[in-house]
């Protein structure tokens, strides 16, 4: 009987499209760029014998082909690589930052990291220029305009002003709370509820006096003061010779 002797076949090398092919794949999946080693980590099993070596030779490869683009190291010793360029990443971090709530610039500049500090701030304004972002109102006279993920609420600032309008009104006319609430919802119930009051020096506007008028003693007047009727004149008859 013959012999049969167990050889380990080496591993062929991945083939170049299949590797390009992964390494896209795994870049569009990411919302940020990433080292060799993070990207070999995700690519297919037959596809991580390669070297972290002979990735970044082929990650390097692609962007000289204009198909990804390399990015400084941050956090690490290693470059980063994404199928997107610089201001689609400043965009995105900017976004991230704003998810909790709107920021100035200055408190958003500071969540940003080093890199993306000297375009962010143009691209910012970009953003709210195409509707992406949105400016919001200055909360106070100290601070800048502030940027968010949505429009501005105008619910929180009238809250705000409610709550200081009640306390006056409270204070100086004495009326509770529930009823305040209550001649408030009324009010903004009212069509009219917005129109300009007059002014405190005004007064309400004179009402003019009514006048009753006797009909019949009305309709004799106006007969009495018509201008009497034109005569009918009869043009002479021609006679005949």
């Amino acid at each position: 009987m013959a012999e049969v002797l167990d050889q380990q076949t080496p591993p062929q090398a991945p083939n170049d499209a299949d590797l390009a092919t992964a390494i896209q794949r795994v870049l569009a999946a990411s919302d940020e760029p990433l080292t060799p080693s993070k990207i070999r980590s995700q690519l297919p099993a037959g596809l991580r014998a390669l070297s972290p070596e002979q990735l970044t030779e082929v990650l390097r490869r692609r962007v000289e082909a204009n198909v990804l683009y390399e990015y400084n190291p941050y956090r690490s010793q290693q470059p980063r690589y994404w199928d997107r360029p610089l201001p689609v990443h400043i965009v995105s971090l900017v976004r991230v930052a704003l998810e909790e709530g709107p920021l100035t610039w200055s408190q958003l500049r500071r969540k940003l990291p080093d890199y993306a500090r000297d375009r962010a701030e143009e691209l910012l304004r970009e953003q709210v220029r195409r509707g992406e972002l949105h400016e919001h109102a200055r909360a106070g006279s100290r601070t800048g305009a502030r940027y968010g993920l949505e429009p501005p609420d105008p619910r929180e600032p009238l809250r705000q002003e409610l709550v200081r309008l009640f306390d006056r009104l409270q204070h100086d006319w004495g009326f509770t709370r529930t009823r305040l609430r209550e001649a408030a919802l009324e009010l903004l119930h009212e069509e009219e509820w917005d129109a300009a009051p007059p002014a405190a020096d005004e007064g309400p506007a004179p009402q003019q006096p009514s006048v009753t008028v006797n009909e019949p003693a009305a309709a004799a007047e106006a007969q009495a003061n018509a201008p009497a009727p034109r005569p009918e004149v009869t043009p002479p008859t021609a006679t005949q010779p």
